[in-house]
């Protein structure tokens, strides 16, 4: 797998050198361009949704919810809508066949993802039943200067032939969200296209609406035509559908003459403008928008000014390749533009329509990069959860909690959207799902909230954001917590832990497990933050907000109490269990169950032969480890003295050891969170699990990649970078680099921002440098 990684990532380019109708899928997620407010496939623009490609199109924060039928049950599911399709590009030669790379025999083929100016370019030569011969040359871009627009140009050129050539241009409302073979019996058909026509001389716009959420989507494109640089003299006509409108120009062409075809196309929606102004704005930026080169030249201009703010360099240039792609996808689907937007983190990006683009806890994983180099997009997902503080606080409320309980998957108005079923593939029968009792999700919250004040000093969002959002979860910790008057301790039952697998216990009436290792300890640490929270609040802000919450200094001295007496489960080893409980399952030898019963997912596997996963010692991801992961050995060593519980090196070390022996990595972020849990601990195991990550994505095996790019595994790869190697922490505000660089890493370079100050951290495994870069 190595040695063709490096033939498809070389540099700044993701290259392919031959067409795979099987592998099409996965490429389209790959090579998908974005710039914060749209991502659109990459797609062939001859294509259509046909098992092999799947043009999609997605505004970042678009859903629509339908009611489905299924299993006798009514299921009601949020999903990111898939646009009208803005794409449609393709020709014929003499009336014949429609171009398509599958009745061509192909000479040459060529596919490149620019990283360094967001271009996608492919080139073909082909040779069609006549023997004609064509040089294809394309290019596209979604544009990171004017976030609406997005540009397409086709180079035909005419290697052996005269004849008519007739191009045919299109926008396309037919469009359902089809991506996900598993999802086929939920209900797909989110728009209702209410107008598609022409207007002026070159011009085609499609109006459509959700149909739940009724989002306005207006879309506009114009189709330009040279011929050896010059305008085409031939004709034009159009064909407008129901739901689709198309024009056909007609021109002759010579042997080695060149067509020059350019589409720009405008997509605006009621999330940007109001209703009645986005058809008028679509028009506008069509009208307006210069030519393809000018357009790419801003494009790349806004892509370089990126670039500058997340300057890297490695001594392993292999490393450099797998970093500079993930930060291109974090930042095509979240930029400067999304600062304003109303968005969470899809695990998939908006790439794909995986988990229906619903928001997990993804943000843990994203958050420390674009802290520190975009606190802005950073802050706009924080403001992303304190817009559904109302609802979190009514979620809580439903289960006779206080405070502020977030929803395990959450999209446009923090409702709870874990759907109650999940199909598996394997027994084709409907599960059970009883994820949503992932309660951690607000401790990951309330962690992001305190490490952007920490890295920002950004004083206004704690005060007017932060510090309710961070005490309201807090309120639900100790809600929750139960008191066990024999043990002395305080405990909380029925959730369910990042592993995912055990949602409940064998044979038990009633779902969720008892004192889960990292719910509680992230829960005391919530507990145990909030008199620092308020003390970094102005006196008169902290009388405030206590008295909007009703928050009294005996409710505080119980909170103190119950984050000092949260129970954690030690097995006889001394290591950290994953839950009460865990170590009574029975055990399972996963490379030899995998070897009998294949690569499938075991909780599938297992249900389809009669049985069930919540019996064994497995994990699908990384669960206690997370700590590990979030908070150094030391931070983590004081933590547990303020439980009163004696922890050492030695035993996160052993903790370590036992859970990868049953973790299953069944989620790409399992070995980043293991790779970070060591980093200090033992850098050469760190960097051996960790170099398993960085090809996420990159290989034709990774099947799933064609519903959506692994986004959280991307950013917990620079995560990884930024927080474990480099070993960037903030005390007392004051930035620290304490660097456990792997040897095989050699030196790393990056530039960050910290409290306003742009910083270059230069460090290799013997010794760390902060400098500011206005004296470099």
């Amino acid at each position: 797998m190595r040695d063709r990684n490096k033939e498809v990532i070389h540099n700044w380019c993701i290259h392919f050198d031959h067409y795979d109708p099987a592998d099409e899928g996965r490429r389209e997620a790959l090579m998908a361009l974005g710039n914060g407010c749209l991502v659109s496939r990459a797609a062939a623009p001859e294509s259509q949704d046909d098992r092999i490609h799947y043009p999609g199109t997605y505004r970042v924060g678009c859903y629509n919810e339908l009611t489905s039928h299924i299993q006798g049950q009514e299921v009601k599911n949020e999903s990111m809508v898939n646009l009208p399709n803005w794409l449609p590009l393709t020709f014929r030669l003499d009336k014949g066949d429609w171009f398509s790379l599958d009745k061509v025999q192909l000479q040459a083929y060529e596919q490149t993802l620019h990283l360094q100016q967001g271009l996608l370019t492919r080139m073909v030569r082909f040779r069609d039943q006549q023997g004609r011969e064509t040089l294809l040359q394309e290019r596209r871009f979604v544009s990171m200067a004017q976030p609406n627009l997005m540009a397409l140009s086709l180079e035909l050129t005419a290697v052996n032939w005269s004849g008519d050539l007739e191009v045919c241009t299109g926008l396309d409302g037919n469009i359902i969200n089809n991506n996900v073979k598993r999802y086929a019996p939920y209900n797909r058909h989110h728009l209702e296209t209410q107008h598609a026509g022409t207007w002026g001389e070159d011009n085609l716009e499609l109006l459509a609406q959700t149909n739940q959420s009724h989002s306005t989507i207006a879309l506009a494109a114009r189709t330009r035509l040279q011929v050896n640089g010059r305008t085409g003299t031939g004709t034009r006509t159009s064909k407008t559908e129901p739901q689709r409108v198309s024009s056909y120009l007609h021109v002759p062409l010579r042997e080695g003459d060149m067509a020059g075809i350019e589409k720009v196309a405008a997509l605006y929606t009621s999330l940007d403008l109001p209703a009645a102004e986005c058809r008028q704005a679509a028009r506008e930026a069509v009208q307006t928008a210069d030519n393809f080169d000018v357009l790419f030249q801003a494009h790349r201009s806004a892509w370089a000014q990126l670039w500058q703010r997340c300057q890297i360099e490695m001594d392993n240039t292999e490393q450099l390749c797998y970093a500079r792609l993930h930060i291109f996808h974090l930042l095509q689907n979240f930029s400067p533009h999304t600062t304003e937007m109303d968005v969470g983190v899809p695990p998939s990006g908006w790439q794909g329509e995986e988990y229906h683009g619903q928001v997990f806890w993804d943000e843990l994983f994203v958050f420390p990069f674009l802290t520190f180099h975009f606190p802005a997009s950073a802050r706009a997902l924080l403001h992303y959860r304190y817009r559904r503080l109302e609802a979190a606080r009514q979620l809580a409320a439903q289960q006779g909690y206080r405070g502020a309980m977030f929803p395990w998957r959450s999209a446009s108005d923090g409702e709870e959207e874990t759907p109650p079923i999940q199909l598996n593939l394997l027994s084709g029968h409907w599960m059970v799902d009883n994820t949503c009792l992932q309660r951690h999700v607000g401790a990951a919250i309330a962690y992001n909230i305190w490490y952007y004040a920490q890295v920002t000093g950004d004083q206004s969002f704690l005060e007017d954001y932060g510090a309710e959002l961070f005490l309201e979860i807090a309120r639900f910790w100790a809600s929750v917590a139960q008191y066990n008057a024999s043990l002395d301790r305080y405990e909380i039952q029925g959730v369910v832990g990042p592993d995912e697998y055990h949602t409940q216990y064998p044979n038990a009436p009633a779902p969720g497990i008892r004192n889960n290792t990292y719910t509680n300890v992230m829960a005391a640490w919530v507990l145990r933050q909030v008199p620092e929270v308020l003390e970094q609040l102005s006196s008169q802000r902290q009388q405030e907000l206590q008295k909007k919450l009703s928050l009294g200094t005996d409710e505080l001295a119980q909170w103190d109490r119950i984050s000092r007496k949260l129970r954690v489960v030690f097995l006889e080893d001394g290591t950290l269990s994953q839950f009460e409980g865990f170590e009574q399952l029975q055990k399972l030898d996963l490379e030899a169950f995998r070897k009998q019963h294949g690569q499938h997912r075991l909780d599938w596997t297992l249900y389809a032969m009669g049985d069930s996963v919540e019996r064994y010692q497995v994990s699908k991801q990384a669960d206690t480890p997370l700590l590990l992961y979030l908070f150094s050995p030391e931070e983590l060593i004081r933590l547990f003295d303020h439980l009163g519980y004696t922890l050492s090196t030695d035993t996160l070390k052993r903790t370590l050891t036992r859970h990868l022996s049953h973790a299953a990595h069944e989620s790409t972020l399992s070995r980043i969170v293991f790779a970070g849990a060591l980093a200090a601990l033992d850098p050469t195991a760190s960097w051996h699990i960790f170099d398993q990550t960085q090809q996420v994505d990159l290989s034709p095996k990774d099947k799933g990649t064609a519903e959506g790019i692994h986004l959280g595994a991307m950013a917990g790869t620079l995560t990884m970078l930024q927080h474990h190697y480099l070993g960037l922490k903030v005390r007392s505000g004051i930035l620290e680099a304490e660097p456990s660089l792997p040897a095989a890493l050699g030196w790393v370079r990056m530039a960050l921002y910290f409290r306003g100050e742009e910083l270059l951290c230069e460090a290799t495994h013997h010794s760390a440098r902060l400098r500011s870069l206005e004296h470099v």
